[in-house]
């Protein structure tokens, strides 16, 4: 894909010169924002980082076509921190070997040891009374849980680093596959069924997290082969019965098309 613009001859060469002047890239930082309407007061725009940060930020994104190395200057998110923080695409289980969600509880309902403390102690009489009242449903797993987002910036040095966002104790709900099923399939088509009912859930249920693939302690990509679905007590304990109902319909419902999918797939 062409550029808007014809690319600047020797851009290197100027680039150089002016992230040896820190006064030339605080310069370039303030006409940046000078641009954005009210930027300056916009908390975490990205206006308190060091103006050699922002404006290596700037040519790394315009010499290589990353605009993720840029976003991260001006708003902490690369362009899939912000798709992932809108609730516009799922999160991978454990993605990148980092694991999220935490599980707080046992395939029982049971608290596990390393969480037995006051800090969980009300979450979980809540968490285990609709444990013991829940559907019975084929393959699939209620857990207490501690899910989270993530963002990404620059240190002070330009290093890149990870925060984990929005962190919340709540509900999981796990939608698995049978094992009979053979999931050697089109991973973009199921992706774009799983996203389908990703927006459902927004409409019915606002920040509530959708995770999908496989939970891989290692960190290893594979084919889809479960589901989740994430309610921080935080947004929904209020109604939490009902709005488990509600998430267990739009999950089920994925699970099947995603079956329905796989069927097709194979020509049966």
């Amino acid at each position: 894909m062409s550029t808007i613009f014809p690319r600047e001859e020797k851009a290197e060469q100027i680039f150089d010169r002016i992230l040896t002047n820190p006064n030339a890239c605080e310069r370039l930082k303030n006409t940046f924002f000078e641009a954005i309407p009210s930027a300056e007061e916009s908390e975490g725009a990205g206006t308190d980082i060091p103006g050699t940060v922002f404006a290596a930020a700037l040519f790394n994104a315009y010499e290589n076509k990353d605009l993720s190395a840029f976003l991260m200057a001006v708003c902490n998110n690369s362009v899939f921190d912000l798709l992932r923080n809108s609730f516009l695409i799922p999160i991978r289980f454990n993605d990148k070997g980092v694991e999220n969600p935490v599980l707080l509880t046992d395939d029982k309902g049971n608290l596990l040891n390393e969480f037995k403390n006051h800090l969980y102690e009300k979450k979980y009489k809540m968490f285990h009374k609709l444990y013991e009242e829940q559907d019975e449903i084929p393959d699939y797993q209620m857990y207490m849980a501690d899910g989270f987002r993530e963002n990404h910036s620059y240190t002070d040095s330009g290093e890149i680093v990870t925060e984990k966002i929005s962190k919340h104790t709540g509900i999981l709900l796990m939608f698995r596959f049978p094992e009979s099923v053979k999931l050697d399939i089109n991973e973009d088509r199921i992706y774009a069924v799983v996203w389908d009912f990703l927006m459902r859930l927004q409409e019915e249920l606002p920040r509530a997290l959708m995770y999908y693939g496989v939970r891989d302690e290692e960190g290893r990509e594979k084919n889809t082969a479960t589901l989740g679905i994430f309610l921080p007590f935080h947004h929904f304990e209020t109604k939490m019965e009902k709005n488990i109902e509600i998430a267990n319909g739009i999950g089920l419902g994925c699970r099947e098309h995603i079956l329905a999918e796989i069927n097709r797939q194979a020509g049966k």
